[in-house]
C-alpha cells in the first residue's frame, strides 16, 4: 500500500512517473527519500523537458537531426569523423556523391559485390535501433551471416529492406570496438551517449552513459536483447556504476554478463577525445538547447554516428541510479530553460516553467 500511494504520488509530481519506470529507473529503492524519488522523470516528462529546451521548428520544416543523411552532411562539412557509408537504398536519389540503391534487385547486387560485406545497416529515417542490422559474411550458397549468428538468404532480406525502409537505408563500414572496449563488453560496439547543453555561451557536456551490447545483440538498442548501461564519469573518464537492463534499476552489477569483465573502476578508453567531439557535433547542427549524441569508440578513434533532440535520460537514470532533477544537472538544464522561454511555451507535462 505504501509504494502503491508513492507511485500515485510520483505519477502526479513534476516527473510523470509511470509504475513500471519506478521499478525500472530504480525510483523504488529503499535509500532513496521522497524528494530524491521526486528526481526521476519518466517517458511523458522527458519528451516534454527536452521540447522546451529547444527551439521550435518552422512548419513543415524537417530536423536535421531525424534524417540520418542530413546529420552527415552537416558532420561531413564540420571534418568531423564518423563511420563510411557505403551506399544508400531509397526510391529518390540521396545526392551528396552517395552511392544510390535505387530498387531491391540493386540492394541484393549490392550485397554479393566482393568486399561489400561486412556491413551495418540502419534506416535513414528511425530510433531505438529498430531496423538496424549487421552483417558480417556471406557464404557461396548467398546465404548473409548476420550479427545474432543466423543465416538468411541475401535475396530475402533485400527484399525485407525494400519493403520495409525504401524511404532510405543506409549501408555502413561495421565499426569495430578499440581492444581496450572490446575487452570489457564484447566484439559488438557499444554506443556512449553524450548528452550536452548549451545556454547560450557554447555546448558543454551534461553527462555521458555507454550502452554494451547483450548476447548474440547486432546492436546495442532496447529492441534486441538488452545488455547493459554504465555510467561514466566524465571528470575521471572512469565507470562509476553498472545495470543490467534486463533487472529492475538500482541493483548494482559487478561483472559485464557477456565478458564477465568487472567494468566498474576502470578508465574508458580515448573518452576525452569522445567528449570534444560531441561537443563539436553539437556546434555544427546550430541551435540546440539539448543533443544526445552517439559516439563511437573504435579501432579508427572516436566517431560521432547520431544526433537525437530527445535523448532518453532512462540511461542516464538507470546508469547513475540517479534522478535526472537533481542538485547538479537541474541548474543546467533550468539555464537553457531560461534561454528559450520566451519563444517555447512550457508544454504540457513539462517538469520546468
Amino acid at each position: 500500500m505504501r509504494i502503491a500511494w508513492e507511485i500515485l504520488r510520483l505519477s502526479r509530481g513534476p516527473g510523470r512517473l509511470r509504475s513500471d519506470e519506478y521499478f525500472l529507473h530504480g525510483a523504488w529503492h529503499p535509500g532513496l527519500t521522497h524528494a530524491e524519488r521526486r528526481e526521476f522523470v519518466g517517458r511523458y516528462a522527458n519528451r516534454a523537458l527536452n521540447r522546451s529546451l529547444n527551439p521550435p521548428f518552422v512548419t513543415g520544416e524537417v530536423s536535421p537531426v531525424v534524417d540520418k543523411l542530413r546529420t552527415r552532411e552537416i558532420f561531413a562539412a564540420a571534418g568531423l569523423p564518423q563511420p563510411e557509408t557505403r551506399a544508400v537504398a531509397a526510391t529518390a536519389a540521396p545526392g551528396g556523391g552517395l552511392r544510390w540503391l535505387e530498387d531491391e534487385a540493386a540492394i541484393l547486387a549490392f550485397l554479393r559485390e566482393p568486399g561489400a560485406v561486412p556491413c551495418f545497416g540502419k534506416p535513414v529515417h528511425g530510433s531505438l535501433g529498430a531496423g538496424a542490422v549487421s552483417i558480417l559474411d556471406i557464404d557461396a550458397e548467398g546465404r548473409l551471416l548476420l550479427g545474432n549468428g543466423t543465416r538468411v538468404p541475401a535475396a530475402e532480406l533485400a527484399a525485407e529492406i525494400w519493403r520495409d525502409h525504401h524511404k532510405g537505408f543506409l549501408f555502413q563500414e561495421l565499426v569495430q570496438p578499440c581492444a581496450e572496449l572490446e575487452t570489457m563488453i564484447g566484439p559488438v560496439i557499444g554506443t556512449l551517449r553524450v548528452v550536452t547543453t548549451d545556454a547560450g555561451p557554447g555546448p558543454q557536456v551534461l553527462y555521458a552513459t555507454l550502452k554494451t551490447p547483450g548476447a548474440k545483440a547486432m546492436v546495442d538498442s532496447a529492441t534486441g536483447p538488452l545488455g547493459c548501461v554504465a555510467a561514466v564519469d566524465t571528470a575521471t573518464g572512469r565507470i562509476l556504476r553498472l545495470q543490467d537492463r534486463r533487472q529492475m534499476g538500482g541493483v548494482d552489477l559487478a561483472a559485464n554478463p557477456v565478458t564477465g569483465s568487472a567494468m566498474v573502476g576502470a578508465e574508458l578508453p580515448g573518452l576525452d577525445a569522445a567528449l570534444k567531439l560531441a561537443v563539436a557535433a553539437h556546434r555544427a547542427l546550430g541551435e540546440w538547447g539539448i543533443l544526445g549524441l552517439d559516439v563511437l569508440l573504435s579501432t579508427k578513434g572516436a566517431l560521432v554516428n547520431e544526433a537525437n533532440a530527445n535523448p532518453h535520460h532512462s540511461l542516464y537514470q538507470t546508469g547513475f541510479a540517479r534522478g535526472l532533477l537533481n542538485r547538479d544537472l537541474l541548474p543546467r538544464l533550468k539555464a537553457v530553460r531560461a534561454r528559450f522561454r520566451d519563444r517555447v511555451p512550457r508544454p504540457k507535462e513539462g517538469p520546468l516553467a
